[in-house]
């Protein structure tokens, strides 16, 4: 598939940002209907509370949460699968770090599941959905040919959908289920900042 970008030619000084600048306002005013759309699906299925969340995994933690966030807005869904991947996963070697469990700094995803699966902090529903989860972001990252049931393409002909359509349900499913991590959490406030009102 080849990519073409916008006719934009890139010239500095005044009359080069106004372009640019014009530009970004159509863009923002055709897109702001969908993105209005996407925010309410958003705080629907991931609510902020206003004396703040709990971030186990550091300040990446929360750039993944806020990134994840943004990502959702401006329709990148990719974006947003693997975003939420790397919320889940930070957030869980995190625990089982603090937990005494060393080899979290450096085990990779699977890892992490099973262990937190055997140490009783993920539940088997818990662990069964974060796996799929993980699958589903190995079948984005992973080269998979054409023909293959978790391609791209394989996918798209199977839903009968537009690949922005089977990947705004990845992207779905891929919040909700960050979303079940961030509540898992909620019990331990740690604010990044003061309250808002």
């Amino acid at each position: 598939m080849a990519y073409r970008g916008e006719n934009m030619t890139g010239e500095q000084g005044a009359e080069g940002t106004n372009e640019l600048t014009a530009w970004l306002e159509a863009d923002d005013a055709n897109g702001q209907p969908m993105r209005l759309e996407r925010l309410r699906d958003l705080l629907d299925m991931l609510p902020v509370p206003s004396d703040g969340l709990t971030f186990l995994g550091g300040e990446t933690s929360a750039i993944c949460f806020d990134e994840v966030r943004r990502c959702y807005l401006d329709g990148s869904y990719l974006a947003v699968v693997l975003l939420c991947l790397a919320y889940i996963e930070r957030e869980l070697a995190a625990d089982l770090y603090a937990k005494g469990w060393n080899q979290a700094e450096k085990a990779p995803m699977a890892a992490v599941l099973s262990k937190a699966y055997e140490e009783g902090a993920l539940s088997e529903l818990g662990w069964r959905t974060y796996r799929e989860l993980s699958h589903l972001r190995n079948s984005h990252v992973h080269f998979r040919t054409p023909g293959h049931p978790e391609s791209m393409l394989a996918r798209v002909v199977e839903a009968n959908a537009l690949p922005d359509e089977v990947l705004a349900k990845d992207a779905s499913r891929a919040v909700r289920t960050m979303a079940t991590m961030v509540e898992r959490q909620s019990g331990r406030r740690v604010t990044l900042g003061p309250a808002k009102d």
